[in-house]
């Protein structure tokens, strides 16, 4: 959730933000949310205060949960862990300010099970503030792997469920964890960073309209010498072992783009396997379930028109552009009629 974030809204000091954020009428508060422009940091870029008024719009009485993502599902990026380890407060007097807001009844710190540092910082930032924080903050341990972080998994997981993503809508925000409104959101909600591209800011706009988007805002340095078509498919094997395999787009797209990859720089790969894996990508775009799916085929995308002579050259000539490829199939395995 916005928690290193939405105290600097209020104040300098997280203190006093959630002082202040309490002697405030919750849609003056809202408010001045929504004029910071402060969006969601998990990926989708959703403005943060419109999540605040679903979740009360929705509430009608009874309990209403908060879920803070720290689970920190992204290889290499610790990001919420680090929020947490080196200013474990100010998170926790953030996600007290957002449960004021849509008058939380329940809250949950979740964690990856191997974020043991952070773990520790936030159960002694809860224990120091506890008289303060008016609502009670429970830290729960996600499954480890990927999907653990997913959004409509992770409530399965708080339910004592598979980590599973679920079709939407309904979204949390109207029936979340146990069917109640909730609100989830990243620790590490950041807004508008630095720079991506050297002309395209890093910001959900401009990502969206150079063809690609926010994700978690991970920046990788990738060496000089990788072979691009290498690296797309490490990435594709990587989400192919990591999802969670309720829907066919998702579970047989991911593997399907990994096979073909992986022939392509085996030297295997054909004239046609542009054309396959732009199919495979608007498929998984179109109909998975979550945005896992969904927002995989940008690894395609993006590495498709920004290097397209590196696959060309795998694929008419038989060769590694960076001479950097080992090829590790022998043979194509076809599970699908291809164009």
């Amino acid at each position: 959730m916005p928690a290193s974030t939405a105290p600097r809204l209020l104040d300098g000091q997280a203190r006093g933000a959630l002082q202040r954020a309490r002697s405030l009428a919750i849609e003056e508060l809202i408010e001045i949310i929504e004029r910071s422009g402060l969006r969601g940091r998990g990926g989708a870029g959703y403005p943060f205060a419109e999540k605040l008024r679903a979740v009360r719009r929705n509430a009608q009485g009874g309990d209403v949960y908060l879920v803070a993502n720290g689970y920190d599902a992204d290889p290499g990026s610790p990001l919420a862990r680090t929020l947490l380890t080196r200013n474990g407060a100010n998170v926790v007097h953030g996600i007290s300010i957002a449960a004021h807001a849509i008058g939380a009844t329940q809250v949950y710190l979740y964690l990856h099970p191997e974020a043991i540092e952070a773990r520790a910082a936030a159960e002694r930032a809860i224990g120091e503030m506890a008289a303060e924080l008016g609502v009670p903050i429970e830290i729960a341990l996600g499954p480890g792997g990927f999907m653990g972080g997913e959004e409509s998994a992770l409530l399965a997981v708080l339910e004592s469920r598979r980590a599973m993503a679920r079709q939407r809508p309904p979204y949390p925000a109207a029936q979340g964890l146990r069917l109640r409104p909730t609100l989830v959101s990243s620790v590490e909600t950041l807004g508008i960073l630095g720079t991506s591209r050297l002309d395209t800011r890093l910001d959900f706009d401009d990502l969206r309209v150079a063809g690609t988007h926010m994700g978690s805002a991970q920046v990788r340095a990738i060496a000089a010498g990788t072979c691009i078509v290498n690296e797309a498919a490490t990435l594709f094997a990587y989400l192919a072992k990591e999802n969670c395999a309720i829907c066919v787009p998702c579970r047989v797209g991911t593997k399907r783009v990994t096979a073909i990859l992986e022939s392509t720089y085996s030297g295997l790969g054909r004239d046609s396997d542009i054309a396959w894996l732009d199919e495979l990508g608007t498929h998984m775009e179109r109909f998975s379930l979550c945005g896992f799916g969904i927002t995989a085929p940008s690894i395609l995308r993006t590495t498709m028109r920004e290097f397209p002579d590196d696959y060309r050259i795998h694929i008419q000539e038989k060769r590694c552009p960076e001479g950097a490829c080992k090829p590790i199939r022998s043979r194509r395995y076809e599970t699908m009629v291809q164009p």
